[in-house]
């Protein structure tokens, strides 16, 4: 149990993610061809206010972005380091570039950190 919740911790950290994004971006899909998720209400993650919901990060924001990922994961959330049509919101500080324009052409709703604070709160 501790080399599997070792793993688990590494892909729900945003390095873990990134290294997902990166594999995904390069068509490598690591889940098993057996994978069958437990439902959210299961595991006991339907209660929390970004259950469902993927993240990706960008720009200067006022906090480091690995704090910032962890409040996201708390409340269910997924962080991703590439934005995608499964990209729920793209959370932009200044700049951002072409994340930000990635996340426009796909219609990828963009917030900021205000508005992640509302829906943390939610």
């Amino acid at each position: 149990p501790a080399v599997a919740n070792s793993a688990l911790d590494f892909f729900q950290s945003q390095a873990g993610q990134a290294v997902l994004s990166r594999l995904d971006e390069l068509g490598i899909n690591p889940q098993s061809d057996n994978y069958a998720p437990k439902p959210a209400e299961v595991v006991g993650g339907a209660d929390k206010p970004l259950a469902g919901k993927s993240f990706v990060i960008t720009g200067t924001l006022s906090a480091p972005r690995d704090d910032i990922a962890a409040r996201i994961l708390a409340a269910g959330g997924k962080v991703s380091g590439s934005v995608s049509k499964n990209t729920s919101y793209l959370l932009a500080g200044e700049g951002g570039g072409s994340k930000r324009d990635k996340a426009e052409t796909l219609g990828v709703t963009i917030i900021d950190e205000a508005e992640l604070n509302r829906l943390l709160e939610s």
